[in-house]
Parts: C-alpha cells; sequence; structure tokens
C-alpha cells in the first residue's frame, strides 16, 4: 500500500501497521524530514511514564505531543495513558500534517504540502519518489523520476494551489479517528498563545534536539514546550532516540513554585535538560 490513493482510500481497519510503516516510510518532507515512525518504538519509555503517574498519584487529563509525524508513538501513548485509567484527550502538533492529493493527466495522481513540495507521484498505479536514493542511478530510477517530474511536477503544484483534489492528513488512520484526539498544524519555535497553560503533560520526542535547531532557535522552542505546561504537577518529557532503542530523555516535573525539577533519566538524559531546568527555574 505505497500509492497515496490508495493509502487514504482504504478503511482503517484494513491497514496494518506494516502498511503505515511502508507508506509513511518514503515521505520526504519539504523540511528535509521523514514521516516514519516505527511501531512500538517508545513503548518502554511509556510504561516508564505511566509508571511515575501512579508513583506520585497523578491524573492526566490533557496532553500535547510535539512533533508527532505520522502519529504512530502518539496512538500509542494516548492507548497506554487510557488503558491505565488516564481519561487523556491529546492534541497533535507538527510543521507539516495537511496535505493534497491531486488529479494528474494520464490518470496520473500528486499529493503535495500546501507549500507546494511534493511528497509522492503516482504514475500507471505505481508510486514515485520525488527525491534521490543513491541506488536510482543504477537502477534507471533517476532518469524515470527525472522524466516525472518534468511533465507533472508544474501540474502537480498548480492543482494543489487551485485547492483541487483532496485534502489529507499526513497522520495514521487509526489515530485520526479516535474522538480523544486533534491534530494542529504548529511551529514549536513560534509561541502559539492557544496553547499556553493547557496540558498535564506535554511530549517532545525527537524534537528538541542540537542537530534539528541553532541554539537561539532551540532555546526558544524549549521555552514554548514549558509555556504550554498547565502549572504545578504538570510533566514534560523530553527523548532523543539514537538507533533503535537507545533513548536518551528526562521527564520534569513542575512544583508549587512553578519551577521544573528531575524525576527520572532514561539513558544519559536529554540533551537539553540542563537547558530546560535553566528555563524552568529548576
Amino acid at each position: 500500500m505505497h500509492r497515496a490513493s490508495a493509502f487514504f482510500s482504504a478503511a482503517p481497519e484494513d491497514i496494518t501497521p506494516r502498511d503505515e510503516a511502508r507508506f509513511f516510510g518514503l515521505l520526504k518532507t519539504a523540511n528535509n524530514t521523514f514521516k516514519r515512525t516505527g511501531a512500538s518504538r517508545l513503548a518502554g519509555v511509556d510504561a516508564a511514564l505511566i509508571a511515575a503517574l501512579a508513583n506520585h498519584n497523578c491524573r492526566v487529563d490533557t496532553v500535547l505531543d510535539l512533533g508527532i509525524s505520522s502519529g504512530v508513538t502518539t496512538l500509542e501513548l494516548m492507548t497506554a495513558l487510557r488503558a491505565a485509567g488516564h481519561p487523556a484527550r491529546v492534541t497533535g502538533t507538527d510543521r507539516s500534517v495537511r496535505a493534497r492529493l491531486v488529479p494528474l493527466p494520464h490518470g496520473c495522481r500528486a499529493l503535495v504540502e500546501p507549500c507546494g513540495h511534493v511528497l509522492q507521484y503516482e504514475v500507471l498505479g505505481r508510486a514515485i519518489r520525488p527525491w534521490e536514493r543513491r541506488l536510482d542511478r543504477w537502477t534507471g530510477m533517476a532518469l524515470a523520476r527525472a522524466l516525472v517530474e518534468w511533465r507533472l511536477r508544474d501540474p502537480a503544484i498548480a492543482h494543489a494551489a487551485a485547492g483541487d483534489g483532496l485534502e489529507v492528513a499526513l497522520l495514521t488512520p487509526r489515530l485520526r479517528r479516535s474522538g480523544a484526539f486533534q491534530w494542529r498544524e504548529d511551529d514549536i519555535t513560534q509561541r502559539n498563545e492557544a496553547l499556553i497553560g493547557r496540558f498535564d503533560l506535554v511530549r517532545a520526542a525527537n524534537l528538541l534536539n542540537r542537530h534539528y535547531f541553532e541554539p537561539a532557535v532551540l532555546r526558544a522552542a524549549v521555552a514554548n514546550a514549558i509555556a504550554y505546561l498547565s502549572g504545578p504537577g504538570a510533566w514534560l518529557l523530553v527523548l532523543r532516540t539514537h538507533g533503535a532503542a537507545d533513548h536518551r530523555g528526562t521527564l520534569f516535573r513542575m512544583d508549587d513554585a512553578m519551577r521544573l525539577s528531575v524525576v527520572e533519566r532514561f539513558g544519559r538524559g536529554s540533551e537539553v535538560e540542563a537547558l530546560v531546568l535553566e528555563l524552568g527555574g529548576g
């Protein structure tokens, strides 16, 4: 189920986690990141978080998950929280969630972001990546893709700009159909007044790190994540995964004086732990 038209027309119950991984893993966004997120990747961290909540006799009603990508791990976190008795309502944000699946000549299609970046072409019932792998030069795919881009890129962008075709959310259908979830496009580096002071738990997984942001921008992003906490008793989880299962993160909690302190570390802890404590008054 590599083709966008097949993926978004299928019933959610007919789409497997493997289908999701195969589809989203081939989507490279305009900011040069992939939508891929492995199933159960953060299961151990989710379990530790829920244990910490239980140890502190806390209930989580509102959750903000930052940089959700395809939403697979967001769904897993929400499921784990609700199974543990937390009536969690989850808001998931990402810079790029919406896209348009637009019709093109000769039965072709394209999946296009609002900025005009093409995520995928469909030609003769086959999905064509707009981005290049090194092996493509030897398989002939580089030439085929160049031809597709030459014929279809401009029409795809024009159709998307005109609002043609179908608007879709680049999220797992299992999450989109949940009544306890809502998504919004948002840039963590820009403070969003609508999110300030609203969330009992804020998670930033594979987002707040020095690889993505310059120091000044990272500082602003961390400050915004802290600002979105609901107040005393709220939790902030910041982590980054290196490889398949090397999670390095820190779980913080806000005290009655609105200061953040460390509750638990995963691996070596978060690379931005000191910055969080500085900005959070710890």
